[in-house]
């Protein structure tokens, strides 16, 4: 109980903190980028001062990098379902592992959920446009 305790205050000092940091970025209209540590030597470094757009690290790199990890947490949640149903499968009675497979089951459902959750995020962050 102690821990959910320290979970609720931190999640009421976050939301706490959002009003603020909102306030904070209203009155900008434009977002100054700065060159990374490399400069031109890292990837997509040159294009940072110019058109963010057209930079490889933003317009190649980060996408695929998003895609890839939900598609990856997908698939890790539907193998742990399964391995869910394998353990519920084979309790043959037995309460604790009964138990532990409908654990495993309810973490993986969540996970997907989660997972399925930030894709709908992403599509709907990435199609909206700012100007």
């Amino acid at each position: 109980m102690n821990k959910l305790n320290y979970l609720i205050i931190t999640v009421i000092i976050s939301l706490s903190q959002i009003p603020s940091a909102l306030a904070q970025g209203f009155g900008r209209n434009e977002v100054e980028l700065t060159p990374p540590v490399g400069g031109d030597i890292l990837p997509g470094g040159q294009s940072l001062t110019g058109d963010v757009e057209t930079s490889l690290v933003f317009s190649k790199v980060i996408p695929f990098a998003i895609q890839f990890l939900i598609g990856l947490a997908v698939a890790l949640s539907v193998v742990a379902l399964i391995i869910g149903g394998y353990q519920f499968m084979t309790a043959y009675g037995n309460e604790e592992q009964h138990k532990n497979a409908q654990k495993t089951i309810t973490y993986a459902l969540i996970g997907l959920i989660l997972a399925i959750t930030a894709y709908g995020i992403v599509k709907i962050i990435t199609t909206i446009q700012l100007s």
